[in-house]
């Protein structure tokens, strides 16, 4: 798997059902929302939990139990979808995906799970046809993942205009999507649009924490604008806060400002 397009997509990849903890007296109580889920959604919960906590051994048992329990969830096989290309066993994973969705054609956090797995892997023409399948969906509620995905997806295509169109869509559909905000402020500085790249870093700022590649942007941004201050202050939040990132190197190679 290629790390940098790893990274890319990471903010916007799992879509998957909510996680809560379940106990032994959770049948007890009848004011428990969950009472009703069947067992193999249970699991599926528990495994998505200890997924996200990186206990992914335990993941992997839960999510299989939840297969043994239902062998059509289709939430489950996504899950392991999921699970299997972050242990980067990509045959595998591909086929959960694919399971999932042969259970479940609506299954739209699947497809979107699935394209973005399929861009990652050099198959943009197949991912794209996920994304377009989500983003299609009407009753869909968050069109701005897939849009953003696709987004992404396009640029590692170098279709850079085609990438920017889906972004400016998801962020008509979600204003505040701060991954869409930061993708459109690579396209402008990448185009040396630095005036509308300070706005959508502006934009950014207000709904995320900064990241590396935030201050990087910030401080390319604004050198080329010509406030040396403030780019100086983006390069010292960067090396202070994240001297071990791909950035900081980057920094540390461009010099002192000048």
């Amino acid at each position: 798997m290629n790390a940098g397009r790893a990274g890319a997509f990471s903010a916007v990849c799992l879509v998957l059902t909510g996680c809560q903890m379940f106990d032994e007296k959770r049948d007890s109580n009848p004011q428990d929302p969950y009472a009703s889920l069947s067992q193999s959604d249970v699991y599926v919960q528990l495994g998505i939990q200890y997924m996200e906590q990186g206990m992914l051994e335990t993941a992997d048992a839960d999510l299989k139990r939840a297969v043994d329990l239902d062998s059509s969830n289709s939430e489950a096989y996504n899950a392991l979808g999921v699970l299997y290309d972050r242990l980067q066993r990509d045959d595998e994973a591909d086929g959960y995906f694919r399971k999932a969705i042969a259970n479940n054609p609506e299954n739209y956090s699947a497809r979107n799970n699935y394209g973005r797995f399929l861009c990652e892997h050099g198959r943009q023409q197949d991912g794209m046809a996920q994304f377009r399948q989500v983003i299609a969906a009407p009753l869909y509620q968050q069109p701005w993942l897939p849009l953003t995905n696709a987004g992404i997806c396009s640029k590692a295509a170098n279709r850079n205009a085609e990438a920017e169109g889906f972004f400016r869509q998801a962020l008509q559909a979600n204003p505040r999507f701060a991954p869409a905000l930061l993708e459109m402020a690579k396209l402008t500085v990448a185009s040396k649009q630095y005036l509308p790249a300070r706005g959508f870093l502006q934009r950014y700022r207000e709904v995320a924490a900064e990241t590396p590649a935030s201050l990087w942007l910030g401080a390319q941004t604004e050198l080329a604008l010509g406030d040396r201050a403030a780019a100086a202050s983006y390069l010292e939040r960067l090396r202070t806060g994240f001297p071990d990132s791909f950035e900081a190197g980057q920094a540390a190679r461009w010099g002192s400002l000048h």
